[in-house]
């Protein structure tokens, strides 16, 4: 709504503004309504004079007076000032309206630094969900190049590319859901092509991402102390306060440390079972003298 640097320079132009004449009055604003200005009657009574709430995805806007053209006809300057003013609001208006087609790469909610949850949102011309359509993702790796004029690195497409198919969420119509796992650390760039049943292309979107899974370790000096208790719970072992340290090394003479070794033998080496094959060739050879076998 301001169009001057200072709220003072603001204030002399709006008291310089001429006085309108035209203006449907309105007692009330609808819920989650913000009024950005006010015009006042003869007896002093203020009314709103524009009003602005969210509305779906966008913003719609409410401007009570009538006569708004009566500020650009003193001179040149308000000519202007009208001018910059109407272009300011419709900006605002259409300024945040989503796209069509928008991707979202987020970390995965399992907590695996190498796992992605790709999220893409498709709308039709009307911006409501567009649903039964095809989602295919363009994953590569990109690498950086030398800074080229002063401009900063470069990023080059990489030979690992994947594709994969995003599903349909079955909580919000419109979304598409994948998961990918980087198996190395580095950059990535995904491209979501959207395709809707009558086989035309609606759009597309990019984003990327990076994946260091060995930063992970350093995202906090805080220790884990329940992963810790957990490991030494299953290993045998024990969690150790610092004021018990010096506790814990005397024992340590005292303590039993179990070595465990692994070792094979082939199991035809072993007298007892050679013993017994060979009592099983003489009882079969026996049987067979017996009864008068060949």
């Amino acid at each position: 709504m301001r169009l001057r640097s200072t709220e003072e320079q603001e204030r002399s132009r709006l008291d310089a503004l001429p006085l309108f004449g035209v203006f449907n009055p309105t007692h009330d604003i609808k819920p989650g309504a913000s009024v950005l200005a006010n015009v006042s009657d003869p007896a002093g009574k203020t009314y709103p004079a524009l009003v602005a709430q969210r509305f779906g995805l966008g913003r719609s806007a409410a401007l009570t007076i009538g006569d708004m053209w009566r500020r650009g006809l003193r001179d040149e300057g308000m000519r202007k000032d009208l001018g910059k003013s109407w272009r300011q609001l419709i900006r605002w208006l259409v300024s945040d309206l989503p796209a069509r087609i928008s991707i979202a790469a987020e970390p995965s909610l399992n907590g695996d630094p190498s796992e992605v949850r790709l999220t893409v949102k498709a709308r039709d011309n009307e911006f409501k969900p567009l649903e039964n359509s095809m989602v295919r993702l363009n994953i590569r790796p990109v690498g950086l190049l030398p800074p080229q004029n002063g401009k900063g690195p470069n990023f080059a497409p990489g030979t690992n590319n994947v594709t994969i198919t995003a599903e349909p969420s079955a909580a919000n119509p419109g979304t598409y859901e994948a998961t990918y796992v980087s198996r190395e650390a580095g950059a990535y760039a995904v491209e979501a092509v959207v395709t809707p049943a009558d086989g035309q292309e609606a759009g597309r979107a990019e984003t990327g991402w990076t994946s260091d899974t060995a930063a992970v370790e350093f995202h906090s000096i805080k220790p884990n102390r329940t992963l810790l208790e957990t490991i030494a719970k299953s290993t045998g072992g024990e969690i150790v306060a610092l004021e018990n340290l010096e506790k814990f090394v005397r024992s340590l003479p005292e303590r039993r440390a179990p070595i465990t070794e692994s070792w094979s033998e082939p199991l035809w080496h072993k007298p007892v079972v050679f013993l017994f094959v060979l009592a099983c060739f003489v009882s079969e050879w026996g049987i067979r003298r017996w009864k008068g076998l060949p």
